[in-house]
């Protein structure tokens, strides 16, 4: 028994405001092998032995945040640009993406894992598991953006047509050939989400815009339709792609080439009319959806409008359109280039309108309640791409650049200075936001608890309370620094926020139980592990 208890991994946080369920309180966590045991004040009084046997975590002056979850990245991503034969591939792979992102204080992370043409839905999320493995420094799940449905079919045909070998020799070729007739793309469709939900897959990505990854309306209502059956999660991309395309070559004709004209071929009207389509779709599915990327006044209108109806959804935005204008577009030569995002950056009273919206966030309400805030999360959407590469193809002209802005490593402490998280409104110091605040509980409600709620992580992940894995972020809000380049984690040469004055930093991370982060320093790579996320719509509490 003795070697037993000398085996324990035991970790004490003290002296720190954990922060966790919409409340705030003086505590202590004890960790042991991996699990939060106990949150309660003074866990040490009175217990020498307990002190000696214990790794101790001063967090005197910092937050205790449950770990912070980047619900949508794209590491390893490719780019297809109409008119180019091949793709553009990003050079951020698992390895120098996840670490960047435990540096900012984030343990996991749900990587958009793309179904390339003619790949199963298995053989997509396979190749990510592939990418992942031993390589990622914080936790990882996959959403499987799905772009093909005649793809899926085609590919559950062959597999039944190859599993069924025993079957023909026996019962004869003709019996088979009718089974395989008898398959409707919707039914080819959920045999493959079956297979990819039972390994631990509860979301899929659609795209309405997007050379080799644009779905029709009708074949995202089949994915939705099929989504139902298991009650998965379908996030969308949401742009009108025939006005994206039909605004882009009015551009070119009118050679208006640079980076300042991409804006002006997405307008946030072709975003807005989109999400009100897809939702219209998903109400007609009768199920609930999550909308990725809001960046524009408008298109909260939109989501407004369908939460008033009473429809059940989630939305979520990323920093980008929370802190950077269109502006940028119009920096000097091509420089610009390397803000180009879909949708793209947007006005100040579009960005003004999403945190004004972030500030309603009710911290104790379930996130997609009729009454709390109509954008649940802020993720990253991280995708980086070669800034030389960037710049070479906007010489050609702005629709050559693949589209993509990193996040990962500073998504948190960009939040966390422009919503002045804890601090009283001074009103003296240059802010990067101006009225723009969050209390430290909706904080990490947005980066980390709902999250967790809404793409079946939580209790595990997300929580403080006993029994939840120990992903822990301590956040030191005293820290102050200026981005730059040079500290950069991920790859790709640039980051969009450089010289942005930052305050607060992950002081330590916890991944499983493992100090993996000191003083913002990764000092334990390649410690992640797979994520096995549950179905349900958990958020909403669905009664049968």
């Amino acid at each position: 028994m003795a070697d037993c208890k000398d085996s324990i991994q035991r970790i004490i946080i003290t002296n720190g405001i954990v922060v966790s369920g919409g409340k705030e309180k003086k505590a202590d966590i004890l960790v042991e092998n991996g699990r939060i045991v106990k949150t309660k004040p003074n866990l040490l009084l009175g217990s020498l032995l307990r002190r000696a046997e214990s790794e101790l975590l001063n967090a005197e002056g910092c937050y205790v945040f449950p770990g912070f979850i980047d619900a949508f990245t794209r590491l390893e991503t490719k780019a297809f640009i109409p008119g180019e034969k091949d793709p553009v591939c990003s050079p951020d792979d698992f390895e120098s993406g996840t670490r960047a992102a435990l540096a900012g204080g984030t343990t996991s992370i749900i990587n958009c894992a793309v179904q390339k043409n003619g790949q199963s839905l298995q053989e997509a999320l396979d190749e990510q598991h592939a990418n992942a493995l031993h390589k990622s420094s914080c936790n990882y799940g996959f959403h499987i953006a799905v772009t093909s449905v005649g793809t899926a079919v085609r590919t559950d045909e062959e597999a039944a047509e190859k599993n069924d070998e025993d079957t023909e020799r026996q019962e004869g070729a003709q019996k088979a050939e009718q089974k395989k007739e008898q398959m409707s793309p919707a039914e080819a469709l959920k045999g493959q989400m079956e297979k990819t939900v039972m390994r631990g897959v509860s979301s899929y990505a659609v795209y309405m815009t997007g050379e080799n990854i644009q779905l029709s309306d009708p074949e995202i209502f089949e994915i939705l339709n099929a989504a139902k059956e298991h009650k998965a999660l379908i996030c969308c991309h949401c742009e009108n792609a025939d006005m994206v395309k039909h605004l882009v070559e009015e551009q070119l004709e009118n050679r208006k080439k640079r980076p300042s004209s991409h804006p002006v071929s997405r307008p946030p009207a072709v975003e807005a009319e989109a999400i009100s389509r897809f939702l219209a779709l998903a109400q007609m599915a009768d199920i609930p959806v999550y909308i990725l990327n809001v960046s524009a006044k408008q298109s909260l209108e939109q989501i407004k409008l369908a939460k008033k109806r009473g429809q059940n959804f989630f939305a979520g935005t990323c920093p980008h359109y929370l802190l950077l204008t269109d502006s940028l577009y119009r920096k000097g030569g091509f420089a610009g280039a390397r803000f180009i995002c879909n949708p793209p950056l947007r006005k100040k009273p579009d960005l003004k309108a999403l945190q004004k919206e972030l500030m309603k966030t009710k911290a104790d309400k379930a996130p997609g309640a009729k009454d709390n805030s109509c954008l649940d999360v802020i993720c990253s959407n991280h995708a980086v791409f070669d800034f030389a590469e960037q710049e070479k193809a906007a010489k050609k002209n702005f629709s050559k650049v693949a589209p993509g802005i990193s996040g990962a490593q500073y998504r948190a402490a960009l939040v966390f200075t422009a919503a002045r998280v804890g601090t009283e409104d001074e009103g003296e110091e240059k802010e990067l936001a101006p009225g723009f605040r969050l209390t430290p509980a909706q904080f990490s409600a947005l980066m980390s608890e709902n999250p967790a709620k809404i793409f079946g992580l939580y209790p595990s992940r997300g929580s403080l309370n006993r029994g939840a894995a120990a992903d822990i972020t301590v956040w030191d809000p005293g820290f102050s620094a200026v981005i730059s380049n040079d500290n950069n984690l991920h790859r790709g040469g640039y980051t969009p926020y450089e010289g942005i004055e930052i305050k607060g930093r992950a002081k330590y991370v916890l991944l499983n139980g493992k100090v993996c982060v000191k003083e913002g320093r990764v000092i334990e790579e390649r410690q992640g592990s797979y994520l096995f996320r549950k179905t349900g719509f958990p958020a909403f509490e669905q009664k049968e």
